[in-house]
């Protein structure tokens, strides 16, 4: 029996139906063509010459080995092969379109949301004053505050930013030292002038002391030297640490601050501070997204300035 001649091209080496486009520009062309209906309206959409769109038609129809448009008095009338061509093109026109307005809004400023996970008294007394800043610059901005005690996974994406009083532990993460600040015991002034400093913990019974309600958060670990003889009372109990700063700011109890949020609270005087006290760092930390997006960009920037400025921190 004769041997067959091979094939040209093995089945698994057959080029692929159809042509491959490797100029944009033809089907720009066609896009205009298709929804003008001459070569002289699509000409003066695009700022093009009549004859240069021509012949991307041309080209067009080459490449595909069909026909798109036939000639009518004043029109073209686009074939069959042309409605399927610009079902699959046209969404191209309204990409091209939304590219050209990221483009423009990349000159006027960050656009989108930026999610920070940042501390209840950090966000009432130094983020949230600050976002408003940042909002009222740039209009594109978005800030969302996911305001907790308890630290956000960043790598989750639970926030992109974050505020923390600690060194972070996850790798991936972008974080910097931006300064420390200590946590200490203070009194509203009104308090020590009927009370007088107390050169103890064993505070006027006929005042409180602000505390937690339900955290497990001892103050053990802020007391320098003996502990007291008995435990500390606290009078008035809540987790809200706002509300525990509230009720010591009426100038009816002690309760702890940290050193920089207390320094801006008019009034508040620290105490005891050779016997209760603590150095507490603060990172700032976020989602390696912050090299890609330009929004969190400058939020990152903004509030790490603020906060070595604040802070003390190096530049």
């Amino acid at each position: 029996m004769p041997r067959q001649p091979a094939p040209l091209h093995p089945p698994e080496l057959a080029p692929p139906a159809g042509a491959a486009l490797d100029d944009w520009n033809l089907l720009r062309s066609f896009i205009a063509v298709y929804e003008c209906g001459t070569l002289t309206q699509a000409a003066r959409q695009l700022g093009a010459t009549q004859p240069n769109l021509g012949r991307h038609v041309r080209a067009l129809e080459k490449a595909l080995g069909e026909t798109l448009f036939v000639r009518r008095p004043g029109r073209l009338e686009p074939t069959e092969r042309a409605h399927a061509l610009y079902g699959v093109t046209a969404p191209m026109k309204a990409s091209a379109q939304e590219a050209g307005r990221l483009l423009a809004q990349s000159g006027a400023g960050p656009t989108g949301t930026v999610r920070i996970a940042v501390s209840e008294v950090y966000a009432a007394h130094v983020v949230a004053p600050l976002a408003a800043q940042w909002l009222a610059e740039q209009p594109g901005l978005e800030i969302e505050l996911s305001v907790s005690n308890r630290p956000d996974n960043l790598l989750r994406r639970d926030a992109d930013i974050a505020v923390r009083f600690f060194r972070p532990e996850q790798e991936d993460l972008i974080a910097v030292r931006v300064g420390a600040t200590e946590l200490g015991l203070y009194a509203h002034e009104s308090f020590l002038a009927r009370h007088g400093e107390p050169d103890s913990f064993a505070i006027p019974e006929e005042a409180f002391v602000a505390g937690f309600d339900r955290e497990t958060s001892p103050l053990a670990p802020l007391i320098k030297g003996p502990a007291p003889a008995a435990p500390i009372r606290f009078r008035l109990r809540t987790d809200a640490m706002l509300a525990r700063q509230a009720a010591v700011e009426t100038g009816l109890g002690v309760g702890v601050y940290l050193g920089d949020v207390a320094a801006g609270r008019p009034g508040l005087r620290r105490i005891l501070a050779d016997r209760f006290g603590q150095t507490m760092e603060v990172w700032l930390c976020a989602h390696p997204e912050l090299r890609r997006s330009a929004a969190m960009r400058f939020v990152w920037t903004r509030l790490e300035q603020a906060l070595r400025q604040r802070l003390g921190g190096p530049a």
